[in-house]
């Protein structure tokens, strides 16, 4: 992963796209046991049409026919997954994702070091917005290890490949320990006790999005 271009970008969102197409069943398998169980539709409906929506510009805005300015980019498909998404997950999908874009507004193509800052304004957007965090058996369990984890590995020497690799399974590490966490958020938190052992969805969520990046970027 030395940069990510805007074309690059694009056809990462595609295959977000259809991960969430592939994961939407085992997504709302695992929300039917904390919430109401359409965490994976609400996905698969909020980035499908986010990525119609990009794809559909006309060709004077078209993100491909703008290729100095990734950010924009970035900040169009979280404004498309607030405006499209059908549940909260989505929404806060959106707005860490819009919070990433305008972090690095100008930017033409995305090295490691803008991504750790993409990171992090999406880390607090996400905090404002829903008022929770870490701990709090939420997607955040999944994003902060995963933009520590990336930003020490970059700020150590490491090259970005290993140190996306890393973030994944950190993220995936994340999502895993949310099994023994108490829900203090959302629809999960009526559940009190009863929502441990059971893997917040959402972190889950974040976790597939990832790994889908890391093998759309990395070509694994």
């Amino acid at each position: 992963m030395k940069e990510i271009t805007p074309a690059e970008f694009l056809g990462m969102v595609e295959a977000l796209a259809a991960t969430f197409e592939k994961e939407e069943a085992s997504l709302n398998e695992l929300d039917s046991r904390v919430g109401d169980g359409e965490c994976g539709t609400n996905l698969r409906k909020a980035f499908k049409t986010a990525h119609d929506r990009l794809q559909s510009q006309p060709p004077a805005q078209a993100p491909a026919q703008s290729p100095k300015d990734v950010s924009e980019i970035v900040e169009q498909l979280g404004m498309n997954l607030i405006t499209s998404a059908g549940g909260t997950i989505g929404v806060l999908f959106g707005v860490g994702i819009h919070a990433a874009g305008k972090s690095v507004a100008g930017t033409s193509r995305l090295q490691a070091r803008d991504v750790i800052k993409m990171g992090n304004a999406a880390i607090e957007a996400i905090k404002r917005r829903g008022k929770a965090q870490p701990g709090d058996k939420t997607f955040l369990d999944a994003l902060v290890p995963a933009v520590t984890s990336f930003s020490d590995g970059i700020t150590g020497g490491a090259a970005p490949d290993k140190a996306l690799n890393d973030a994944v399974k950190a993220a995936r590490e994340g999502a895993e320990a949310t099994t023994g966490m108490v829900a203090r958020m959302g629809r999960a938190s009526y559940l009190g006790d009863r929502s441990l052992g059971h893997m917040d969805p959402g972190a889950r969520a974040l976790a597939l999005a990832l790994e889908c990046a890391e093998k759309h970027l990395l070509r694994i």
